[in-house]
């Protein structure tokens, strides 16, 4: 990188210091607690260290962009457009989950709850929020989404520590990486990061919430995954793309 990089090399030390503090959280759910991933009894040990990446993050991203100036930024209620699609498709994944009979209220789905909106908030205020606004800074738009995108996936290399075999956790990084892609245009179209917290909270909570009470998706993840690639692409096409990138405050 260029001399004038030092805002995104600060960024890319601090996503890989989130990184390594997931990775002892997945060591720890896996190899400590025989916790494989993706089963919801694993948030009874991830949630300790949601709570430490979130404290991370938001001591980064003071220490880093000052009053918030890494996302934050008064919601362009226009650009939520975009994201319509996807949250038409959540509320049908949480139907299905309704729909299952089997929704039961207690402890452990709290914990779901509790540390799923950590993850929204946490993963999106370091990727999309802190490296994301940091390359936009002093890289440009195309390769600032890149960059946050290609960190983000990197993330879910760890999920190996917790039992995912090596081609489930290549599928996770590649399935992440598009995910990553898509967010990061939904918050430059948005202004804001509150509306990809909420969602990215919302997608992982119905998930793991499905998982403890066995609900069928059917199609539904896949289409949802389809869907968001879509209309981020087309964002970016028709809206992104044509106009320069601007810096944050």
């Amino acid at each position: 990188m260029a001399a004038n990089t030092q805002l995104t090399r600060s960024a890319l030390l601090a996503a890989l210091g989130y990184i390594a503090i997931m990775a002892v959280g997945m060591a720890t759910s896996g190899r400590l607690f025989g916790i494989h991933y993706g089963d919801p009894q694993m948030v009874r040990v991830l949630v300790f260290f949601e709570i430490a990446l979130c404290a991370f993050a938001i001591l980064v991203a003071r220490r880093m962009f000052g009053r918030w100036h890494c996302g934050f930024h008064p919601i362009d209620w226009r650009g939520l457009v975009w994201l319509v699609p996807n949250f038409v498709l959540l509320a049908a994944l949480f139907a299905a989950l309704l729909r299952t009979g089997a929704v039961q209220p207690g402890g452990i789905a709290l914990l779901v709850i509790v540390t799923t909106i950590l993850v929204g908030f946490s993963e999106e205020l370091m990727f999309r929020g802190i490296v994301l606004r940091a390359a936009l800074r002093e890289l440009g738009m195309g390769r600032a989404i890149l960059i946050s995108s290609a960190m983000f996936s990197l993330l879910h290399s760890v999920n190996v520590l917790a039992f995912v075999p090596l081609d489930g956790m290549v599928q996770q990084m590649a399935l992440t990486f598009v995910f990553g892609l898509a967010m990061a245009c939904y918050a430059l179209r948005a202004n804001s990061l509150i509306p990809v917290i909420a969602f990215h909270a919302l997608w992982d909570m119905v998930q793991f919430l499905g998982g403890l009470w066995g609900a069928d998706f059917g199609r539904l993840i896949l289409i949802a995954i389809v869907v968001n690639a879509l209309v981020a692409a087309a964002l970016w096409a028709l809206v992104l793309r044509q106009r320069p990138a601007q810096p944050a405050a």
